[in-house]
């Protein structure tokens, strides 16, 4: 198989989708498996070590190949309801206008400086830059194991492709709560409870239609929280054949989402967008996300997060005396939070803390 060949393969197994010219000949697309397809590929360039360290920057070419273009896509398609994110160079940066208006000098921009200091300043020109900031991920595959068949380089891209997607998640919530930390943000726009409670989620969500239609951005543990809010029956008021009727707060189909996946996927109407969950290590106790924290942000107006994809990707790889190899792949992202005053952040005391800031521990 050629290494273009793969490089097609390594697209569509990363979509899930199946190219009907790989297709062998007598098997239709729906019995094809592409993923066992890509991963006999790269058998082909790594059955041996020899062979292996002959192909690695042929392999490392289809891994960044394959993640640059899909993992922008996905970024766009996941963030665009609240966030404007652009792709660009290595060494540029990217230009973000700001509307104009009666509120614009209100506005204030939160970003990321050395070492993770989030600084915020008020933003009075029209336009502003944001560049990237390297983020490295790692993964560490057994080279026997490799030769033997037990672990697949198809695996080690897959983990490469959604850890940097992870990525811009977690940078996008450090942005939102050092946001909520370094400026005076209107009491109205931020909620605390021990234990959820609907009725505070809806009035910042009040708050924040002003500006736009809210979307909530929060992490599973805090969308877990919000499932019992969807199956408290009330009672309603009809009379006659309706009186002291039950009925549920949300439709069939929203609990319907919570037997199949133990979340809603919307609250009161504001579509959820969930950040997945990323921990520190191998003890689990630690996450780069907080918990605790949702964010309630404006929709279809100007958008709050700001997101910036520098360069291309980078692969790098360092072989351990064990004959283990690892392996790890570069990213500049940047993000910025304009203004404070238009979206809202809710916390829930109830849910156990387990963020780890690594920037408070250096």
């Amino acid at each position: 198989m050629t290494i273009q060949e793969l490089k097609q393969l390594a697209l569509y197994a990363a979509k899930g989708t199946v190219p009907a010219n790989f297709t062998a000949q007598g098997e239709s697309a729906a019995d094809y498996d592409v993923n066992a397809a890509f991963r006999d590929g790269l058998k082909e360039l790594a059955s041996t070590y020899s062979q292996f360290m002959k192909n690695r920057y042929d392999i490392y070419d289809i891994f960044v190949e394959t993640v640059d273009k899909i993992m922008p896509k996905n970024t766009i398609a996941a963030l665009s309801p609240f966030a404007e994110v652009q792709v660009v160079g290595l060494g540029e940066k990217a230009i973000f206008k700001q509307k104009t208006g009666k509120m614009r000098a209100k506005k204030f921009l939160t970003y990321a400086g050395i070492n993770g200091v989030y600084e915020t300043f008020r933003l009075d020109a029209t336009t502003f830059e944001l560049g990237g900031e390297n983020v490295a991920i790692g993964a560490t595959i057994d080279l026997a194991r490799l030769m033997d068949g037990a672990e697949s380089l198809a695996d080690v891209m897959d983990v490469v492709n959604t850890a940097l997607q992870d990525a811009v998640y977690i940078k996008v919530t450090q942005a939102l709560r050092a946001a909520f930390d370094v400026v005076n943000v209107p009491p109205a726009n931020r909620k605390s409870t021990d234990g959820f409670q609907s009725d505070k989620m809806v009035e910042l969500m009040n708050v924040v239609r002003s500006y736009g239609n809210p979307v909530i951005f929060a992490p599973g543990e805090f969308v877990a929280a919000m499932g019992a809010d969807a199956i408290v029956p009330i009672s309603s008021y009809g009379s006659g054949a309706t009186a002291n009727a039950i009925q549920g707060v949300y439709s069939p189909d929203d609990i319907e989402a919570i037997h199949r996946t133990g979340y809603i996927n919307i609250f009161r109407g504001a579509p959820i967008v969930q950040i997945p969950s990323s921990v520190v290590d191998e003890n689990n106790d630690k996450t780069y996300v907080d918990p605790q924290l949702a964010y309630v942000l404006p929709g279809g107006q100007e958008k709050v997060v700001k997101v910036v994809l520098e360069g291309p990707t980078i692969m790098r790889d360092y072989e351990n005396r064990d004959g283990s190899m690892e392996f790890y792949a570069e990213k500049k992202i940047g993000t910025a939070i304009l203004t404070y005053y238009n979206w809202g952040i809710y916390k829930n005391y109830g849910i156990d803390q387990t963020y780890y800031n690594p920037y408070e521990n250096m």
